[in-house]
């Protein structure tokens, strides 16, 4: 056999819960019997053989009744079988009777009486199910019944009078056997549990004839469970009962962490039941009633109750049968999806080795019969100490035994597995559910059973035990560190979880008060809590001390995580219109938050964005006097940066405008703030960047390993964001500087460009300083200002830049042939152009003509193929000049750059100097 880990004395709490459990008694049997009066006989009719109104039951009616029955057969597994050596009786379907109406009262009566004596308390019904009929030798050996509708929980069998001797009704159940003995003639009826185990013994003489009935609870319609609300509680056990109960369980809770406290228990139930029908509405008898005062004792001391069916799996080896022929023998039922081997082999095969065994849960529920583990591992040891019940061994009178023997082959010797089944109550800790559930758990299972329990909290009925199960997995479904005493690998990043199912959990922990896990999911959720549900978390702790203590450094660091733009829009959020607002978050937000995001925006790599969000949040926020004190400072020290420094300024300015601060001073601030901003500004290091691409970097710079920020290897350049500007930007800038008649700094600005033309790379004419005059064109319309020799010049010195060293004038190694004729006329125009393909319609003459003077001007990348169409001929010139392959695509862009402007527009605004650019750009 194998031996178990030792464990210390069953600790007195244990004992203590074992005790009081047992002195929980209730009202009601396993079964019942009773006599009813000859009055309550009603008429039967039974479809082919007519109404039976005389009673007892006569001979040849017995006949004609059994001429229209069928053998009974009965069930193994999941298929039925016809064995005549096991169940030998003949049966109607309850579709071939009818009951006259007289029928109800009598049924009526008989569930009121059933659920009496079988100690239910909430209203049950019957369905008639089959009509029996037992002839002389007719039996029925030991079995259970199997639940057949929902709700099913007994069996009613009404004896009609018939006379006969035998056929004695024999159950048992928990040690205790009861015989019924139906007296011949007179009608009677039985009850008992569907798991109690009984047999119909041998009918000696006459026949003995039964209806059969399934009990089941009364469930009105929509009404899933409404034994919650109306069965056994609490209330009806004694007062020092239930307080000695609550006082055991407490002891458990209220122990000091350590190997001595286990982090849940088991509980026995009497009665066995099916994974269809196990909950907390479905108990029978003393389990009902004991269950109920246990889940009112786990409700207060923070302790969840679960249900499930615990199965032993015990492999051995045993004495071989030597089975040479058929050396493979099998007895079992229905196991994972597979059906019964019947066999005729029904041995029970003792182990004389004992070489292995597993123990596990299968399924677990929820008290009120929801799934929460399809299978659940446990260690075989945990029943030596974390049994209730003082039972040496609980499996051995388990119901729903089953073998699998595997006979001697030649290489091995025989084995048997035994299967052993009992249902118990798990009692778990909340603070342990995560580590008791999580045991082979995957991270699709984790994430199915926590959108579950979500939303189950929604139900009162059901909000505690699922608010204890989220408490108890989230933190190691989300939670970054391995829990060492977990069965749980690191999971993956978060953004692979549905952030809808991020946010429920946020929104139920706050509902419950579970600050800390609030705490937490900020922190697992890094940048993806959304800004709404962001929001409803710091109107709470605007609103509750215990809330704001619990996350106030977990918004702040979550803040912090985030691109500008969303740390902006958070700052915002914190800032709640809602009143009264504690002080003390009041001063937080002001001296902390605030404080701290403006410092977190002023970067090293801090660009445009960065340098406009601290202008905005410090204008609106703080007001002026926090503008004087912290936006201008942070403004100053990163002057160099152009891009930053000039939307931070233009942001103030714009306020200024709006009337958010006041104008003149801010113009004072401004003045010197912009004038420093152009004096350190480099044009030739500036870049440009088209919004659409730099939309696309900053959507995919920032991705999550564990809670922590990282960038991804291809947006590194994209977010050294120092260079990088929009040209809209500068036209802004310059457009204010316009509206303020700062002359001087629009000189300073032209003079700054101009000077550094030469400088300025050739690929960021066209995303930046094309743009910028294009952008600029509007404003200088507007102010009257398009012709003004200042902007021309500006805009001239751009163009002709941009055309000279992006475009090229002309093309590199073409040059014209000195011939006036009109052949040599066309060809000019041709090397001129940006066509690379010219067809010359001439005689031969002519064409050699053309080829002759191509020589001459040593046109090496031109080449002439003559053709002869009919009569004509003709010559195909292709060009293909020399150092300038890429000349045509930067035409074809300049094209598209200047047709982007509004062309009268830039008439006006370039005037005569419209003929000092180069005739070769066509659109000009």
């Amino acid at each position: 056999m194998l031996s178990s880990p030792w464990y210390p004395p069953t600790p007195e709490f244990v004992r203590q819960l074992s005790k009081a459990l047992n002195a929980i008694t209730t009202p009601g049997s396993f079964a019942a019997f009773r006599e009813f009066p000859w009055s309550s006989m009603k008429p039967i009719l039974v479809h082919d053989v007519g109404h039976i109104a005389g009673f007892p039951l006569q001979e040849t009616v017995a006949r004609d009744l059994i001429a229209k029955a069928r053998q009974a057969p009965y069930g193994k597994g999941s298929e039925t079988f016809v064995d005549t050596s096991v169940r030998n009786t003949w049966e109607l379907d309850a579709s071939q009777l009818e009951l006259s109406p007289q029928w109800n009262s009598v049924i009526e009566d008989a569930c009121a009486w059933a659920a009496k004596e079988l100690g239910v308390t909430v209203p049950v019904r019957a369905e008639l199910y089959k009509m029996l009929i037992y002839e002389k030798g007719a039996m029925f050996k030991a079995h259970t019944d199997t639940e057949k509708i929902p709700g099913m929980f007994g069996t009613l069998v009404v004896y009609l009078p018939s006379t006969h001797e035998g056929g004695d009704l024999v159950l048992k159940h928990g040690g205790v056997t009861k015989v019924f003995r139906a007296l011949g003639t007179q009608p009677s009826m039985a009850c008992w549990y569907s798991d109690v185990s009984h047999e119909v013994l041998p009918v000696t003489s006459g026949i003995r004839w039964v209806l059969t009935y399934n009990l089941a609870i009364s469930q009105p319609p929509n009404q899933p469970s409404p034994i919650l609300s109306t069965g056994p509680s609490a209330a009806g056990m004694s007062v020092a009962g239930l307080d000695s109960l609550r006082t055991a369980l407490g002891a458990w809770v209220a122990l000091p962490d350590g190997h001595d406290k286990p982090d849940y228990l088991f509980s026995l139930l009497d009665h066995t039941y099916t994974e269809a029908n196990i909950s907390l509405a479905s108990l029978k008898g003393a389990d009902s009633h004991r269950m109920r005062c246990l889940k009112d004792a786990c409700d207060m001391h923070n302790v969840t109750l679960y249900f499930g069916l615990l199965e032993k799996v015990v492999k051995g080896a045993c004495e071989p049968h030597f089975e040479w022929i058929q050396p493979r023998k099998r007895r079992r039922g229905k196991r994972n999806g597979k059906r019964y081997e019947d066999s005729d082999d029904d041995d029970w095969h003792d182990f004389s080795v004992e070489l292995d065994s597993k123990l596990s849960i299968k399924p677990l529920l929820t008290a009120d019969g929801r799934v929460v583990r399809k299978s659940l591992k446990l260690r075989e040891y945990v029943l030596d100490r974390l049994l209730i019940q003082d039972c040496e061994n609980p499996f051995e009178k388990a119901a729903q035994q089953e073998t699998d023997y595997s006979g001697y082959t030649g290489n091995s010797g025989a084995t048997a597995k035994h299967w052993y089944r009992m249902t118990v109550a798990v009692l778990v800790r909340n603070d342990a559910v995560g580590e008791f559930l999580t045991p082979g758990l995957s991270l699709e299972e984790a994430v199915h059973l926590l959108q579950d329990c979500l939303e189950q909290c929604s139900n009162l009925e059901t909000r505690r035990t699922a608010v204890s199960i989220v408490c108890g997995l989230a933190p190691l479904v989300w939670g970054r560190k391995r829990n060492s005493r977990s069965h749980l690998s690191v999971y993956p990043p978060l953004n692979n979880f549905d952030i809808n199912l991020a946010s429920r959990f946020i929104q139920v922990m706050l509902e419950n008060r579970e600050y800390k896990l609030v705490s937490d999911a900020i922190t697992w959720y890094g940048t993806q809590t959304r800004e709404e549900l962001f929001r409803l978390i710091a109107k709470r702790a605007s609103q509750d001390p215990q809330c704001f203590n619990h996350i106030k450094d977990s918004l702040l660091q979550n803040i912090l995580l985030r691109h500008v733009e969303d740390r902006e829009q958070l700052v915002y959020a914190l800032y709640l219109p809602v009143e009264p607002y504690q002080s003390q978050y009041r001063q937080w937000a002001a001296n902390e938050v605030l404080p701290g995001v403006l410092c977190a925006c002023s970067v090293p790599n801090a660009g445009e964005e960065h340098g406009g969000a601290i202008a905005r949040m410090g204008s609106r926020l703080g007001g002026m006097g926090y503008v004087k004190m912290t936006v201008i400072p942070l403004i100053q020290e990163k002057i160099l940066s152009t891009p930053f420094a000039l939307e931070a300024v233009l942001a103030l300015l714009s306020y200024a405008n709006t009337g958010l601060l006041d104008k003149q001073t801010t113009l004072e601030l401004c003045y010197p703030l912009l004038k420093s901003v152009l004096e350190a500004m480099s044009p030739s290091t500036l870049l440009g960047k088209k919004a659409e691409e730099y939309r696309a970097a900053k959507q995919g710079q920032q991705s999550y390993r564990g809670g922590f920020s990282y960038v991804r290897s291809e947006y590194r350049e994209a977010l050294s964001a120092t260079r990088f500007i929009y040209p809209a930007l500068l036209a802004k800038g310059l457009n204010y500087c316009i509206q303020f008649g700062w002359d001087e700094l629009v000189r300073l600005f032209a003079l700054k460009v101009t000077a550094n033309i030469k400088d300025i790379p050739p690929g960021e004419f066209g995303d930046l300083w094309v743009a910028f005059v294009r952008e600029l064109m509007p404003a200088l319309e507007e102010a009257n200002l398009l012709s003004l020799p200042r902007y021309r010049e500006l805009a001239c010195a751009i163009l002709e830049a941009y055309l000279d060293k992006y475009v090229g004038m002309e093309q590199a190694g073409v040059k014209p042939v000195s011939c006036d004729c009109p052949d040599c006329t066309d060809l000019n125009r041709f090397l001129a152009s940006a066509e690379t393909e010219w067809l010359l319609n001439a005689d031969i003459q002519r064409t050699e003509h053309v080829e002759e003077k191509i020589r001459q001007s040593a046109q090496a990348g031109i080449k002439v193929a003559p053709e002869s169409v009919g009569q004509n001929s003709r010559a195909l010139l292709v060009k293909k000049p020399r150092g300038a392959e890429g000349w045509v695509e930067r035409f074809k862009e300049a094209m598209f750059e200047f047709r982007e402007f509004h062309q009268e527009r830039l008439k006006v605004l370039l005037g005569s100097a419209m003929t000092r650019l180069p005739t070769c750009v066509g659109f000009v």
